[in-house]
């Protein structure tokens, strides 16, 4: 049953999260807000059988997600689905030893690269600039530090897929026909989706954000965009994304527009000379963005991401973006953060009488 829970970062709930029922024997588990880490998962129940469809960044976090289940299903997990290799996803499998756990081959690599002891070792660190660092340390490390409290990264073992795919594979559970298809490089090279056809349903994995500003690590735009097209093409009723509510083909196209825009705008600022912090933060400070559906997404943060991700393309650079550059990334995403911080902080001064 879908519930008020609170989301992870302490901010007021947009949305109703938990277990919700979006078709028959089909559920998705949403976080609210769907921002930092605040991800989504998704539950499909046959006769017998069921199949998981992602985990939590957190091994609490994801047994609430398997008590949740328990609750609205007695069908036991004997499939788990993991729609891309990013740690908010995955890193709850080792909770499920006994079922398949099944990927698009893309995501393997990208599976072997995370690193939850790094993620320990670098909130330990952020918490430490918090508490004692000056100026810019200390803004980035309250930033990052934040980002990570709600989550607990010990004890957890990366676990291998037992079984890839490439392309599309159709799958048995309990007599119901689940199809898996692989749609990137785009938000990491592995992304895949899980359409689920006798209730028009699309577990779309972080190809998808909804309210929320997306990024991507892999990309280009290019990629991203007919990933989008691909799942409007199936014409789905539902659309499970990767973080944020429950939508439809109608959030579906939204999204596209928003990459399209973005990217016009972000090449018409690097060509001009501007960097890629310059450029975002003229995007998002600016008044069109401010007009705009996505003016008012949460972590406009991200920008950042995805203006760096638009300039290596420009650039000619096709790799993904490594575990080193995102980190590196976030020291640039903390100061856009502080000025959004800052901005709004004014706006209100100024409506308060």
């Amino acid at each position: 049953m879908a519930v008020i829970i609170p989301t992870l970062h302490g901010t007021p709930a947009r949305f109703t999260g938990g277990m919700t029922q979006v078709a028959h024997n089909t559920w998705a588990w949403l976080q609210p807000n769907g921002d930092w880490s605040e991800s989504n998962a998704g539950l499909i129940a046959g006769e017998g059988s069921a199949a998981l469809i992602d985990t939590a960044w957190d091994l609490s976090l994801t047994r609430r997600i398997l008590d949740a289940a328990e609750r609205v299903t007695s069908a036991p997990i004997e499939k788990l689905i993991v729609t891309h290799a990013d740690g908010d996803h995955i890193y709850g499998c080792q909770l499920l030893p006994n079922a398949q756990m099944i990927a698009a081959a893309e995501a393997v690599r990208e599976i072997e690269e995370e690193n939850p002891r790094g993620m320990q070792l670098s909130h330990l660190g952020c918490r430490l600039l918090r508490t004692v660092g000056i100026g810019p340390l200390r803004r980035f490390g309250a930033f990052v530090a934040a980002m990570f409290d709600p989550f607990d990264f010990r004890n957890i073992t990366v676990r291998m897929p037992d079984t890839t795919f490439r392309g599309q594979m159709d799958l048995d559970i309990g007599g119901r026909a689940i199809e898996l298809r692989h749609l990137g490089p785009a938000h990491t090279a592995g992304d895949a989706i899980v359409r689920v056809a006798d209730v028009e349903t699309v577990f779309a994995g972080d190809l998808v954000f909804i309210g929320v500003t997306p990024n991507s690590w892999t990309g280009p735009v290019a990629g991203l965009r007919r990933a989008l097209d691909a799942i409007m093409r199936l014409s789905p009723r539902i659309v499970v994304p990767g973080h944020g509510p429950v939508t439809d083909v109608a959030g579906v196209a939204e999204l596209d527009r928003y990459w399209s825009w973005l990217e016009r705008e972000a090449l018409r600022l690097l060509n001009a000379g501007h960097s890629v912090d310059e450029t975002a933060e003229r995007i998002v400070l600016g008044d069109g963005f401010a007009a705009e559906p996505w003016g008012s997404w949460s972590c406009a943060e991200r920008t950042v991401l995805n203006v760096v991700l638009i300039d290596r393309a420009r650039r000619g650079i096709s790799t993904a973006i490594s575990h080193n550059e995102r980190a590196r990334m976030m020291w640039s995403v903390s100061r856009l953060h502080a000025k959004l911080s800052g901005k709004r902080a004014k706006a209100f001064s100024e409506r308060v009488p």
